[in-house]
């Protein structure tokens, strides 16, 4: 009898042990893939690697700053608009349920010799499972005031 006493208490704490171990595999590591995309993209531009950002963006990456269009060529390591970092605050966009880009707090840009900074979304599509960077809009950004 106490044989079978003794199983049932191995069986049991087995399965309590197990039970943790499985739930914690699935839980899910590190930021949402398109999160991850985005703040790649950002660093990568801030920091200009140009190699690294191909990784994340379509062959050209569009940036809008109000009625003014600018353009980021990765491949060709050109970029008419520079961003300085740091930024802060993603988030998610979503169309219709569908994920569109991710909105950034606040974003300061470098145009010439004019620094300006605000709220901006990075635009994205999905291609493959993975997320690809398209484009940059901001409307209300703003000059940034030197100290």
């Amino acid at each position: 009898m106490t044989m079978g006493r003794a199983a049932i208490f191995v069986a049991f704490a087995l399965g309590i042990c197990v039970t943790p171990v499985a739930a914690h595999a699935q839980a899910p590591t590190g930021p949402a893939p398109q999160i991850q995309a985005a703040q790649t993209f950002l660093m990568t531009w801030g920091g200009q690697k140009w190699d690294e950002m191909k990784a994340v963006t379509t062959d050209t990456v569009t940036v809008k700053v109000g009625p003014s269009a600018y353009t980021l060529d990765p491949a060709a390591q050109k970029a008419e608009v520079q961003l300085v970092l740091p930024f802060r605050g993603l988030s998610t966009v979503r169309t219709d349920g569908k994920i569109t880009g991710v909105k950034v707090d606040d974003l300061a840009m470098k145009i010439g010799d004019k620094e300006m900074h605000g709220p901006a979304t990075v635009d994205l599509k999905e291609e493959q499972g993975a997320f690809r960077v398209t484009g940059v809009t901001t409307e209300s950004i703003t000059a940034a005031v030197k100290q």
